[in-house]
């Protein structure tokens, strides 16, 4: 990892620049940042590319402290769609060099149409219409880079990507230390992103990344890098008390060690806990009692997914107006957002906090059903060569159950998240790819 950051000291360095600008240069980041953006996209610099769209996403998920007098992040925010429109200008231009296309935005074409169509009923036209431009943008843009970068740059792009990670994460980490007003929030670990549980989503698709680098043999860390790799996400994941996350991982590694077993067996224990959750909160809830755990994992709240149910009851009803075909991408912001005072006073503060009903509000029951129809069609696709997609999938599956990030487009999930169902539609693997048992020994 440490030669990887020598590597990119430069543009690691630019970003530092561009950071400092942004939050003390005044207006100056404005013409920076899209200049920096195009000359890499000129030279055909598709890495750094990446990387600047995954680090701009990261800070512009950030939640300015409750003591700060303006928004330090809000020149990141106000820049973000950059990304997606610039690369898929870049792309344009040199189309020719993309081929073969990676086909993951063709299963995803039925919702975007949908989702398009609902934004004849939305509240707010403008809104919309940008995000579901910049939606279907990273559904198309995302996996071409990620395909092109694997054949151009191998490993190196693998290892170079969650270097970048790590090295976000373990920022957080020291934050932790020399600034905890901007690393907590009420007592939970955030790190660099807005809250704990975004933070919690981050990890749960680092470790997810991670593990198939590891097993398509996309890169190789030492033994040493491993344990570094499995300290910073841990810890930071124990720091956050997001038990969303915790379970999400814990979901995905489990279900990814029964497939070593048997795939059949994997599918079993999964219909076991979709059938048997009850019983197994049951189980949950006396362990956590057992071994003295309630204010960690804050038994008080989990019953009613703090505060979420009264947004979901919420949500349900105003579906009703929105049945078969939503009100557009933006649609649960649009109603949700004017509803906040009256929500907060009920127990709840945020959004929809489930990407079911969101997904459901912006594009309706047909929607859902095209959506998830897709995801369907890629495992079908995917289990012909391998099955631990059916781990990732039930671990989103969990994830997005109390998160709302899946009908958004420009956060730093999304990306990560394209990135790695890219990986098992695209069937990348390495040259030298076995099918091992995972571990954090050199490889």
């Amino acid at each position: 990892m440490i030669p990887a950051y020598k590597e990119h000291s430069q543009f690691i360095m630019i970003l530092a620049i561009m950071y400092i600008l942004g939050v003390w240069g005044g207006p100056l980041i404005f013409p920076i940042y899209p200049m920096f953006l195009f000359l890499y996209g000129l030279r055909g610099r598709y890495f750094e590319m990446f990387i600047i769209a995954v680090w701009t996403l990261m800070l512009a998920d950030y939640v300015p402290v409750e003591i700060a007098t303006y928004d330090d992040m809000k020149w990141i925010k106000t820049l973000k769609p950059l990304v997606p429109l610039t690369m898929f200008m870049f792309f344009i231009r040199d189309r020719e060099s993309f081929k073969p296309y990676p086909k993951l935005v063709v299963y995803f074409i039925p919702f975007m149409v949908i989702a398009t169509a609902g934004l004849s009923d939305t509240l707010n036209f403008q809104v919309g219409f940008q995000k579901t431009l910049s939606f279907v943008l990273m559904y198309l843009c995302i996996p071409l880079f990620v395909v092109i970068l694997h054949r151009r740059d191998k490993d190196h792009f693998w290892k170079a990507l969650l270097t970048f990670i790590i090295g976000m994460l373990t920022i957080g980490i020291i934050l932790r230390f020399v600034a905890p007003d901007i690393a907590m929030e009420v007592g939970r670990f955030k790190g660099v992103l807005g809250n704990p549980n975004g933070l919690g989503v981050i990890l749960n698709l680092t470790f997810v990344l991670w593990v198939l680098i590891r097993r398509f043999n996309l890169a190789t860390f030492t033994k040493k890098e491993n344990m570094y790799i499995l300290f910073v996400i841990l810890l930071s994941l124990i720091w956050t008390g997001s038990r969303n996350g915790m379970m999400s991982m814990f979901l995905f590694y489990v279900i990814y060690k029964m497939i070593q077993v048997n795939w059949f067996l994997a599918l079993v224990l999964l219909a076991a806990i979709l059938t048997f959750n009850d019983q197994l909160f049951i189980v949950f809830v006396g362990g956590v009692e057992f071994f003295g755990l309630q204010n960690f994992f804050r038994i008080d709240s989990i019953e009613e997914g703090s505060g979420r149910g009264i947004a979901w009851v919420f949500a349900w009803q105003e579906i009703q107006d929105y049945y078969f075909i939503g009100g557009g991408f933006g649609h649960d912001e649009h109603i949700m957002r004017p509803n906040y005072k009256w929500l907060s006073m009920q127990g709840h503060s945020g959004g929809v906090h489930n990407s079911y009903l969101s997904m459901w509000m912006d594009a309706g029951i047909l929607g859902v059903v095209a959506y998830f129809g897709g995801i369907i069609a890629i495992i079908g696709k995917t289990m012909r060569d391998n099955y631990i997609i059916i781990a990732f999938v039930a671990s989103i599956a969990f994830n997005i159950y109390f998160e709302s990030w899946l009908v958004a487009s420009l956060n730093p999930f999304t990306i990560l998240y394209l990135t790695i169902l890219t990986i098992f539609i695209s069937n990348l693997t390495g040259k030298d790819y076995v099918k091992d048992e995972f571990s954090i020994e050199d490889e």
